[in-house]
């Protein structure tokens, strides 16, 4: 990994690898608050290092201690104001998963504030596999349920025929190293709580910035019909969707990072 600069924008920790313009990536639900380990760096930014060879790449994950309640339009707000302290013209803004939602609503409520705009197996709402599976993550959360939160978490990221009762396993076993902190816990679950109500199509004004909607044709969490969906709310995005792959996959195939820089050149 290349030597990362790390501090804080606003009320939010970031993580900046790379020089030159600045590129915004908001993670995806992450186990963990913040980005003071590497392999919170690692996961998010892995896909776009490419990138950092012209651009300054600038991570944002959730800060701690979020209070119960939180709706994603306080969180893109909270979000907003990193920006706001940290870039003095609009900037290119990358989302993936959660980090997509909340960076949509970002762009339809402080529009001002983006230049262009790619969203990363995110859609205008979460598809019911996904609103179901992040519901039982929540409830176990607040239960004190962790290590049954993380086996859920784990089986919903692999294909029913690749293992899920591994993944589960796994999940359980390492729930505690992953995550020692409750408050850490209470904070994924506002997250997910938040993003649960979230629906771009609500939002009062639309996202006018140049959009990328890259996907997964086979996401278990969204459909391809919803991704279709999301880009008729955003006038004059481009949808790219890629046969064969899923939620996590799509970041792996060989067209995903030429057609994120291509947009951002």
């Amino acid at each position: 990994m290349v030597e990362v600069e790390r501090g804080v924008y606003g009320s939010l920790p970031y993580a900046a690898v790379g020089s030159g313009p600045p590129l915004v990536v908001f993670a995806g639900l992450m186990p963990v608050t913040g980005v003071g380990g590497d392999a919170v760096v690692n996961s998010a930014l892995h896909p776009l290092l490419p990138l950092a060879a012209s651009r300054r790449l600038v991570l944002f994950n959730r800060r701690a201690g979020l209070p119960r309640g939180m709706t994603m339009a306080e969180l893109a707000g909270e979000h907003a104001e990193a920006l706001r302290d940290a870039f003095a013209a609009p900037v290119d803004l990358v989302g993936t998963s959660t980090g997509g939602s909340i960076a949509a609503q970002l762009s339809a409520d402080h529009g001002e504030l983006v230049g262009r705009l790619a969203l990363i197996s995110a859609a205008c709402r979460l598809g019911p596999v996904g609103k179901a599976m992040q519901a039982q993550v929540a409830a176990s959360i607040r239960r004190g349920a962790y290590r049954r939160a993380a086996a859920i978490a784990a089986a919903g990221l692999v294909p029913p025929w690749r293992g899920k009762v591994v993944a589960a396993a796994a999940g359980w076993l390492l729930a505690r190293r992953l995550v020692r902190d409750p408050g850490q816990w209470a904070d994924m679950a506002t997250t997910i709580e938040a993003e649960d109500g979230f629906d771009l199509a609500s939002c009062p004004v639309p996202i006018t910035a140049p959009t990328l909607i890259v996907a997964g044709r086979d996401d278990r969490f969204y459909s391809a019909a919803l991704f279709g969906q999301t880009a008729q709310l955003i006038a004059g995005s481009h949808l790219h969707l890629i046969s064969g792959r899923g939620h996590i996959t799509v970041m792996r195939d060989r067209s995903f990072t030429p057609a994120v820089a291509a947009f951002f050149t």
